[in-house]
């Protein structure tokens, strides 16, 4: 039964901890305006932070349900409760340093992410104004034909 336990708490961290990354990931290649990213971004990690929160208050709850049917065995069953819990809170603890480790990596990944985004905003700013000052000089020169245009029909006239 400790294998099983063991499968199903490695699975849900997994899967905890995927979706997470794959819902950073898919808003940091979304084209959205910065604030609207970073919200996004908190959200995300603020979910993240929930998950983990109540994968914790469900170890400790179950926790809680060992210690009750403890008390109401023999003292045999007791014992091998007992060393069942222990197992668990050695599980729980070595899972509770794994997701601070994996939320550390993930708050890096974000800050990383989120400096690439600021550089390539930079940089489409930067094209926008070029593009810009592009378009402003074509139109000038546009404006100055047809003014001389007209100049040259009042001329005529």
């Amino acid at each position: 039964m400790k294998i099983m336990t063991k499968n199903k708490g490695g699975f849900v961290l997994g899967a905890i901890i995927g979706g997470a990354a794959a819902a950073i990931t898919a808003l940091l290649f979304a084209p959205k305006p910065g604030k609207e990213l970073r919200d996004d971004i908190t959200e995300e990690v603020n979910n993240l932070l929930d998950t983990a929160r109540d994968y914790a208050d469900i170890a400790v709850e179950k926790g809680n349900e060992f210690m009750d049917v403890a008390k109401e065995t023999s003292e045999d069953i007791k014992i091998n409760l007992k060393d069942t819990t222990s197992s668990i809170k050695t599980q729980f603890t070595e899972t509770s340093k794994h997701v601070g480790g994996d939320l550390k990596k993930v708050k890096e990944d974000i800050k990383e992410k989120a400096t690439d985004v600021k550089e390539f905003a930079s940089v489409i700013a930067e094209e926008g104004k070029e593009e810009a000052a592009a378009v402003t000089q074509e139109k000038k020169a546009a404006v100055e034909e047809k003014v001389e245009e007209i100049k040259d029909s009042v001329e005529d006239i």
